[in-house]
This record gives structure tokens, sequence and C-alpha cells, in this order.
């Protein structure tokens, strides 16, 4: 593990309010690092918003303190909690890693797992840290996973590996599901993170068709002027729910990321007529509609 020196320069580079949350960014990188030696990152992929930050675009983004995967298969959770555990029977670099017993836990819905690790080193020793780690079955990839460097962070020099490129899932698939989230729940990390990809080239077409496909498969209608009224006024997220995330010189600019994800977003609006039957069929009764708009390579 980094000393305490090192990550308190690191928390003030990135102008954190806690350097607690910078001790764990660096957490992270280690944890990650071991499930990739021990083979256990050849069965996921990488998503949400820490994958957003490490792998895509580094110091730009906020932090986050969890890790989100999906399951490139069909999986057994205890056959990836037992290797889970064997990983950590030893110290990784001065970091003791520890499964809790009891911390295995399923979503509601039952299409998400996940265990909380507990962690433990030299300058953090009392073993109640932990990392929320989840791991998504609701579907397999539907564009190819990439395999991808971690974007280099200024405390990278004194560790003591190389940072592990990981398999990820594909930027349009991520951002899909930034939009799924935005649509389904009200927290501002999902926005402010759609709000940086807001104003770039992004590939529309299938991002839209991304977003239509994974609302159907969580049996949700998708009304596109519903989640642009969402942006528009922005009241309905947890604007607090990002202060520790972000540096404590940023300001952030509600009404600039509002603008930005309904300009940026608009053509999620440009429904084709088999995307919009497919967005009003929350039963799921048009199966075959879903297999045949779903990306080639998806297929097969």
């Amino acid at each position: 593990m980094l000393t305490q020196t090192q990550v308190r320069r690191y928390s003030m580079q990135s102008g954190l309010r806690d350097m607690m949350i910078a001790e764990k960014e660096v957490v992270l990188t280690f944890l990650l690092q071991l499930l990739s030696e021990r083979g256990i990152l050849d069965r996921l992929a990488f998503k949400g918003g820490t994958c957003l930050r490490k792998m895509f675009i580094g110091s730009q983004g906020r932090f986050s303190t969890d890790l989100d995967f999906r399951g490139l298969e069909e999986h057994d959770h205890e056959d990836v909690i037992l290797a889970m555990m064997g990983a950590f029977e030893q110290e990784f670099h001065g970091i003791r890693f520890h499964i809790p017993d009891g911390s295995y836990y399923e979503t509601v819905d039952g299409l998400s797992w996940g265990v909380n690790p507990t962690y433990a080193h030299e300058w953090n020793g009392a073993g109640v840290s932990e990392i929320k780690l989840q791991i998504s079955r609701r579907e397999t990839p539907t564009l190819a996973p990439v395999r991808l460097p971690q974007c280099e962070q200024s405390y990278f020099e004194p560790l003591p590996f190389a940072p592990a490129e990981i398999n990820c899932l594909a930027l349009p698939e991520i951002l899909a599901e930034k939009i799924r989230a935005c649509y389904q729940r009200n927290k501002a990390r999902d926005i402010y993170d759609l709000g940086i990809y807001a104003t770039r080239a992004l590939d529309q077409a299938l991002i839209r068709r991304l977003v239509v496909l994974k609302l159907w498969q969580a049996r949700d209608a998708f009304e596109p002027a519903r989640l642009i009224n969402k942006f528009e006024h922005g009241v309905e997220f947890d604007w607090d729910d990002l202060r520790d995330l972000v540096r404590r010189d940023a300001r952030i600019d509600r009404e600039r990321i509002c603008v930005d994800c309904v300009r940026g977003f608009r053509f999620l609006a440009d429904l084709t007529p088999e995307e919009r039957t497919l967005a009003n069929d929350a039963h799921q009764r048009e199966q075959a509609l879903w297999e045949r708009l779903r990306p080639a390579r998806a297929r097969g």
C-alpha cells in the first residue's frame, strides 16, 4: 500500500475534501490488480462510474468508491466468491482484504449480486473500511467488451506493479446504462457522468438503440420526453450525492449540466418505428423484435 504521505499528496493534488476518498481510490487500484492477477476479471466486464474514471476519462471524471461489473456469461456467484476468498487469503502488497460472513447480497429484482469486502493496511488498520463490489447478471454485454489500459494517475509511479489492462463494457454501452440509470433513479452522479459526454461526438443511433434494448430487458417502457423533462428541470436528482466525489474547488453547475444533457441527448427522442414499438413493450411481448434490433455481433 502507498504511504499515508503519498496518499495525502495525491488527495491534495486532486483537491478532495476527504483524504479517505483518495485512499479508497488507491485501494480500488490494488483490488483490481489482485482480481486481475488471479484471473477473476477474465470472467467479468468493468462498468459504471469507477470504470469511466479509471478507464476512459481519468482525472476529468468524478471519484467513485465502488466497483461494478457485468458477467461475461452465466455464472454461479458462489464460484466467484470462493475465487475471491482464495485471492484474499494472503496480504496483497500490504493490504488485507476480507469478505465478512453474511456480506453476500442480491438486489430485490435478483438481477445483481454483490459482496462488500473490507480492507486494512498499515495506516488504516481497523478493518472496517469496505468496498461495494456488485456484479450484474441482468444480461450479458450487448456489444463486444474492450480491453483497455487504465488512465494514468499521479500515484501510479510509486505503485509496486504496473496497473493491469481490464476488460470493460464498450463506451456506448456504458453510456446507455447511465441513461437507463438516470431514467430509473435519481442519483446526481449519473447525470454528472452523462454531462461530461453530452458535448462530445457520440454514436447517437447506437446509443439510442441500446437504451431501448436495455429498458426493454428491465421491463420498463421508455418515454424519451419524460427523461428530457427530468434533465431539463434537474430537481429530481440528489445533488448532495456528489459533494465528496469532486474537487472541493469545483463548482457543480447544475444548470449547465442539465442544459448540456438536454441538448446532447435530445437524439433519444428520434426513435425509429421499430424502436418505438419496443419502447412501449414493457411486458416483453416483442421478443422477436428485440432479437432483431440487437447489434449483429451481440446476436452472434
